[in-house]
């Protein structure tokens, strides 16, 4: 369960703590005070996505933190196996944090995690169903979904979903392999001019400038020779070399330099320099010696340059880029040749797999239709509670992709099944079933989809379900209806509903009220819990509005009194 959720500068909310009840926790207010984001905090810390616009106006950072319970020790165990970790307990403090330049950071008990790892704990822990999520039940592939989750046969339908991927990569593979044997065999036949060409050259990495810089040598040797031979001499053959005029000029200092310290200390200079100047003549010398000019070397590096240009005008912009594209060619050749080889394996593969699918979806098909069985009985009875006492509720369940022979047409089928479904109701007597995607009525909508909810809550496992306006389309005669079925889901679940309707609100556990106002020139949403003669107020209000009367208070008393009653009543 969600035991508390702590909210700072998110949107409109500057700082608010709401420490929730186990059971049903409800939320009220007028229409646009912020209600929704309660939901929207919630979405946040459950990995989903979000920008730096929700971060509070004037502020560097938006925060919300959940501190959930885990009673259920196989959830927990997965969390510990998803996290890599067995120092997981019972509470989990969640957090996420956004700043104004949208940088976002998850937390599990203080340790750094990924939203992806965030997201999928967020979905053990919390299943929300929206305001309008009417509107997706008129579509086949989502009444399946509901069918399945009912059944709790998901898993395998994922199975099948999974071999279904296989078999698709499977005959897209097999297709290129038979009918493009052609291109296969020019690819093959590129592909190894194209390695033998690169590996003929005998690149090596940083080999170019290596030769460029030898070529810049080589093109002025003649200048560097007599550089070298001048300066040389000038240091060290001349009759007036650097080297024999310096050493003259250390001797007269050193003779007078017992006469002044500061004469030695020149002195000394000068022997470093001498020394130096030694040393830049010696390495001149031998440099100038072993200096040699050879045209055919010069030659050979203009040819082994162009082999270099040509390669990197077709395979990349270096040597290193050219290198890498003969790796990744190689692969390629590999895999080509390979595949050439392996037509047999993979259709081999492809009759195993096909003979597991047809299995698994004759599997899933017979079970689906047992599901359906038990799933009509329940939403009908569901109905009449709703308000729709002659209605009529069927699962049409169709096998298009299942011939006759048992055989299955695998590019006909989709990843769910071989079962395709349709949700049929009659709302009044004597008319017959027709699809829910042709019913006009979106109340009558609205209450199927009810009546679904509460029959999959019973067999929902995530321990807090969230309903945001559930009583969309929904009229108050129905109001107390829903509430007494929200207060039934929530003695297996942790509830929390967004409502507009007093007779919902009357069954909560703990009632909170969201408001807005404007102080100096700020928007401010704040979320108070309701208790006593609150309670009563808002609940009037929720009746009547600002006008409310005693008698108002009177029935929201009266509500109150009728909900405790009822609940009691189912204990």
């Amino acid at each position: 369960m969600l035991q508390e959720l702590y909210i700072s500068n998110f949107v409109l909310i500057d700082k608010v703590t709401i420490k929730l009840s186990e059971q049903l926790n409800v939320f009220s207010g007028a229409t646009g005070v912020g209600k929704s984001l309660v939901i929207g905090a919630l979405n946040f810390i459950l990995g989903g996505r979000f920008t730096q616009d929700i971060v509070r106006n004037g502020k560097d950072e938006a925060t919300v933190i959940g501190k959930f319970y885990v009673k259920d020790g196989s959830l927990l165990e997965y969390f510990k196996k998803l996290l890599d970790s067995t120092n997981l307990e019972e509470e989990l403090l969640v957090q996420r944090s956004i700043d104004s330049n949208g940088r976002s950071r998850c937390r599990l008990n203080n340790v750094p995690i990924t939203v992806t790892t965030l997201k999928e704990i967020g979905e053990s822990l919390v299943n929300i169903h929206g305001q309008h999520e009417h509107e997706t039940l008129l579509r086949g592939i989502n009444q399946l979904y509901i069918l399945d989750d009912f059944g709790g046969i998901s898993p395998l339908r994922e199975e099948f979903s999974s071999l279904h991927k296989q078999i698709k990569e499977k005959v897209a593979l097999l297709d290129e392999l038979k009918n493009n044997q052609h291109e296969r065999r020019e690819k093959i036949d590129l592909y190894s001019f194209q390695i033998e060409e690169i590996e003929k050259a005998q690149l090596r990495a940083g080999e170019k400038e290596e030769l460029e810089k030898e070529k810049s040598i080589l093109n002025n040797a003649e200048k560097i020779y007599n550089v070298a031979s001048s300066c040389y001499s000038q240091l060290y053959e001349a009759s007036d070399a650097i080297y024999d005029t310096l050493k003259s000029i250390t001797r007269e200092i050193q003779s007078v330099a017992k006469f002044d310290e500061d004469l030695g200390k020149i002195s000394d200079s000068c022997s470093q320099s001498l020394y130096q100047i030694e040393d830049i003549a010696f390495s001149l010398g031998k440099y100038k010696e072993n200096f040699s000019y050879d045209p055919q070397k010069l030659s050979y590096i203009e040819e082994r340059l162009d082999t270099i240009r040509k390669l990197t005008s077709k395979y990349g912009n270096t040597i290193e880029d050219v290198l890498s594209y003969r790796n990744e060619t190689e692969t390629k050749l590999k895999q080509l040749s390979d595949e050439g080889s392996n037509v047999e394996r993979l259709d081999e593969e492809f009759a195993a797999l096909l003979k597991l699918l047809k299995q698994k979806g004759r599997e899933l098909n017979k079970k689906r239709l047992s599901v359906a069985e038990k799933l009509a009985p329940l939403i009908n009875r569901e109905l009449g509670d709703l308000g729709i006492p002659h209605g009529e509720f069927q699962v049409e369940i169709k096998s298009p992709f299942l011939h006759d022979n048992g055989e299955v047409s695998v590019l006909d089928t989709n990843s769910s099944g071989l079962t395709q479904i349709d949700f049929l109701i009659s709302p009044n007597p004597g008319e017959s079933l027709k699809p829910l995607r042709k019913i006009a009525s979106g109340g009558e909508i609205s209450r199927v989809m009810l009546a679904l909810k509460h029959q999959l809550a019973k067999v929902d496992k995530t321990p807090v379900l969230v309903f945001d306006e559930i009583d969309a389309n929904i009229g108050g005669r129905m109001g107390e209806v829903i509430g007494e079925k929200l207060s039934s889901i929530a003695k297996s679940h942790q509830v929390i509903c967004i409502t507009h309707l007093p007779q919902i609100a009357s069954y909560a556990d703990e009632h909170w009220k969201v408001t807005k106002f404007v102080k100096k020139g700020k928007t401010y949403s704040t979320i108070e819990n309701l208790t006593g003669e609150h309670r009563i107020e808002e609940i009037a209000d929720m009746i009547r509005g600002t006008e409310k009367t005693d008698i108002t208070r009177k029935q929201a008393r009266e509500m109150l009194r009728d909900a405790k009653k009822k609940t009691k009543a189912k204990i």
